[in-house]
């Protein structure tokens, strides 16, 4: 995006719509990552799910390496991934509090995610790989690594790849919250940075580019597309609601944890 050559029928406008958007994606995120670290150690548990994390760790190791050759998305890639250390450590530290149903899970925590790294890393490695060799939806005007004709579409491979690990990471973020029936890690505030960091680029900045550059954003509206798009809308549009009724709901333990309502500890279930 950053890299584009506009063809002429494209107004300069496509540039201060996407570019303002990616960057506000950006800092949200970084507010994202930041409140969640902050609201997990305060409420000792985890706040991004197993799996979502390390896809979405993966994504960005695997973009940095391979993927991305412009050196401002590298430094913000490099800072999420700094951030992301505070993410893993709330993960493998407070565990054994919501894993207390599947010890062997709370036990080797810390090796499941990096096995699940290792896994994500190889997908998305080589999707990208394939991508790259085979010069996949080489539009005119789309640059990369110093081609404008017939390079890859390196816009629409982010696309793809970061919306699955977005949608992956709406979808579980809800389904977490609804299996714990508490508000441990989790914030308003986070919602709403989680939310915008994804609607932006992923809905605004896309459908505007749709809207403007329709052959470099044909990707856009097609049926797959617009069912990812759909279940990263509705999850996150219903997430407030239930946030909601688990607040009210919650118990706050002595040391600050949350649980849900009626939840009995292990050691007093055994009396």
């Amino acid at each position: 995006m950053l890299s584009d050559v506009l063809p002429e029928h494209v107004p300069i406008s496509y540039h201060y719509v996407t570019v303002p958007c990616l960057t506000a994606s950006c800092i949200f995120w970084t507010i994202t990552y930041i409140l969640m670290i902050r609201r997990s150690h305060a409420d000792k548990t985890y706040s991004m799910p197993l799996f979502a994390l390390a896809l979405n760790f993966s994504w960005e190791l695997v973009n940095l390496v391979y993927v991305v050759e412009d050196k401002v998305v590298m430094a913000v890639i490099t800072i999420w991934i700094i951030i992301d250390h505070g993410l893993i450590h709330n993960l493998v530290t407070n565990a054994k509090y919501e894993w207390e149903h599947a010890p062997f899970v709370a036990k080797h925590i810390g090796k499941i995610f990096a096995v699940l790294v290792l896994w994500c890393s190889w997908g998305i490695w080589a999707f990208s790989k394939w991508w790259i060799d085979n010069r996949i939806a080489s539009t005119p005007g789309k640059a990369y690594r110093g081609e404008v004709v017939g390079a890859p579409h390196m816009g629409q491979l982010g696309y793809w790849t970061a919306q699955v690990a977005q949608v992956n990471l709406s979808v579980f973020c809800l389904v977490q919250l609804l299996v714990r029936q508490h508000t441990g890690g989790t914030s308003y505030g986070i919602w709403f940075c989680r939310t915008m960091g994804s609607f932006l680029p992923q809905v605004v900045s896309n459908g505007y580019g749709y809207l403007v550059w329709r052959e470099a954003y044909t990707f856009w509206p097609q049926p797959f597309s617009v069912f990812l798009l759909a279940a990263q809308c509705i999850s996150d549009g219903v997430y407030p609601f239930f946030l909601y009724k688990f607040r009210k709901e919650e118990v706050v333990l002595p040391g600050g944890r949350k649980v849900r309502k009626g939840y009995v500890e292990p050691a007093k279930k055994l009396e």
